[in-house]
């Protein structure tokens, strides 16, 4: 049975998912507190990492380590700089890419990746979508940019 990690920038954004956990099992590892235990039938470990990219890569590899998770969520919310996107939406990335670091950082050095987009695991983007042909509640997909910085007004239309 596939265990997967649910990583969530903050304590708020992981409090939602907190009651769902059954057979709940506290750990503290490098200042962090995975809960881990049972959603439904899937085994899962939550943490909440504060913000930043370098946070969340520690989280990230403690869960993969330390907790064996085989895919991770990271939930949570985020700016929204899609205008048609409303309060509640659900967005899932598809891609991921990040608007705060230079084009060729990851193609032209290591990792050498063929592109500077993050794809969604396909197994998991489709059982999403799905998901989302039964959901009553909006779920939306789509390239999701993310960085160190908050984005007031200025920068919105360049990066979208």
């Amino acid at each position: 049975m596939r265990k997967i990690g649910i990583l969530c920038p903050s304590d708020t954004e992981l409090a939602p998912f907190l009651p769902h956990i059954k057979e709940v099992k506290i750990t503290e590892k490098a200042m962090l507190k995975v809960y881990e235990g049972m959603i439904g039938q899937m085994r899962v470990a939550a943490l909440y990492s504060g913000v930043c990219k370098v946070n969340a890569a520690i989280a990230a590899q403690i869960l993969i380590d330390t907790f064996q998770a085989e895919a991770i969520i990271n939930a949570g919310v985020a700016g929204g700089m899609e205008e048609s996107v409303e309060l509640f939406d659900t967005i899932i990335a598809a891609r991921s890419v990040y608007h705060d670091v230079a084009r060729d950082i990851l193609t032209e050095f290591h990792p050498w990746m063929e592109s500077v987009y993050f794809e969604a695991d396909k197994e998991l983007l489709a059982a999403a979508k799905e998901y989302a042909k039964e959901s009553v509640l909006p779920i939306r997909f789509g390239t999701i940019a993310t960085g160190e910085q908050f984005i007031e007004d200025a920068g919105r239309t360049e990066i979208n």
